[in-house]
């Protein structure tokens, strides 16, 4: 008994922080009873975060049921287009009413494919087309931005694009003491070519800040309390490990309660156009499951959301073991976004429309009921950002492990 509760404990989801890089030496272990750890059924684990969406935004459960329905409708329909048509799809977007009508948007005129995929689908979804960019353009025309910003001098700024209002690319720029802080400066700088429907913001706040404190559990560097564990993944020769934050560097033990400190040992590193996560292994071969609450709940991974399938206006849970609670109140508000932290331009992350982070929250598991979305990084203009899992691959050459 003792040796599967360690297994199920080494198979945790890592967590995240809110405060940039906060630290703090860990001087007492509060020790957790493991007769109180519980794998959660799929059905019970929907049934808490139904309830969490809930309870955060006002609606009944049955709202709330009605609009994860919804997102997972038309996510599976942006999810097959993305994939046969990469030059249709833009992304799709939830109605701001629970459960209300979806809308899928398309480049140009939308071809009876699209209403094809539509006539499958068990819900009523709009077609929003004659869109002048796909979502591999938009993405294109904002990472071109972003490389003309660092090639002027720019260090602390943000890209990210509104594929509702025509395909507007939003950029939020620290103030820096050499350049001229007007937003029409800074579009003046850009090529002719990307200067139309470019919103710069200047900001007078730091942009880009990381999080620091597997999944759902807390990973040290020598003792001191960095970070989170996120998931546990695979690599295609079989060597399994657990996921945290890129910018968490040193991790060398990871805190599975109720047992001691455990050694890790570091296998790669990732900060840049796949998002910002690296990975550990361990001596156990760790199980595909995550901590998902304070209350020690175990849930098994048994999907990985398609990064076409993360809809505009999706409820996502986050659990982190410094902020300790798990939160089903934010909804995601881009899909595609490119921050600079500490200097290093870090790219594809989904955003949030909040902040529900504290420091040692980095690394940790976006969830939704069984399914792995991603890992924190940390605040982006104020907002919380997070490296998407189904990108692990290309990061690190490693998947994270389901049932």
């Amino acid at each position: 008994m003792a040796k599967e509760t360690v297994l199920i404990a080494m198979g945790i989801a890592l967590v995240f922080s809110s405060n940039a890089f906060s630290q703090g030496k860990i001087e007492s272990h509060e020790a957790v009873d493991a007769t109180k750890i519980k794998i959660q059924t799929e059905e019970e684990a929907l049934a808490t975060d139904l309830k969490l969406v809930a309870k955060a935004k006002g609606w009944t459960i049955e709202e709330a049921r009605a609009d994860y329905n919804a997102a997972a409708a038309v996510g599976a329909v942006a999810e097959r287009l993305a994939k046969s048509h990469p030059d249709l799809f833009v992304g799709s977007v939830l109605s701001e009413q629970p459960g209300g009508t979806p809308s899928l948007y398309v480049k140009g005129t939308a071809p009876s494919l699209v209403y094809n995929l539509l006539a499958e689908s068990k819900i009523d979804i709009n077609i929003v087309d004659h869109q002048p960019f796909s979502f591999l353009e938009l993405e294109s025309r904002a990472y071109q931005i972003q490389s003309n910003l660092k090639e002027l001098g720019y260090k602390d700024f943000a890209t990210s694009f509104d594929f509702r209002n025509a395909g507007r690319i939003d950029v939020l720029v620290a103030e820096q003491t050499d350049k001229l802080n007007f937003p029409s400066q800074v579009v003046s700088e850009l090529p002719i070519s990307l200067q139309s429907n470019v919103n710069v913001t200047i900001s007078k706040k730091p942009v880009g800040i990381a999080e620091l404190a597997f999944g759902g559990m807390r990973v040290l560097d020598d003792n001191t309390f960095e970070c989170t564990s996120g998931w546990s993944v695979e690599n295609s020769s079989g060597t399994t490990g657990v996921t945290t934050a890129g910018h968490c560097d040193g991790i060398n033990q990871i805190d599975h309660p109720p047992y001691a400190y455990h050694p890790l040992v570091h296998k790669g590193q990732h900060r840049g156009a796949w998002g910002d996560v690296e990975w550990k292994t361990s001596t156990y071969t760790e199980p595909a499951q995550f901590y998902a609450d304070q209350n020690n709940n175990i849930r098994n991974v048994t999907s990985l959301e398609a990064r076409a399938n993360i809809s505009i206006g999706e409820s996502i849970c986050m659990f982190g073991r410094s902020s300790n609670k798990r939160d089903c109140s934010l909804d995601v508000s881009a899909t595609s976004v490119s921050c600079t932290f500490n200097g290093i331009n870090t790219q594809r992350l989904v955003r949030m429309n909040g902040d529900v982070t504290i420091g040692g929250d980095s690394g940790g598991g976006w969830s939704f009921n069984y399914k792995a979305y991603g890992s924190h990084v940390g605040d982006c203009g104020g907002l919380n950002v997070f490296s998407v899992a189904d990108l692990f691959d290309e990061a690190l050459g490693v998947t994270v492990r389901v049932q």
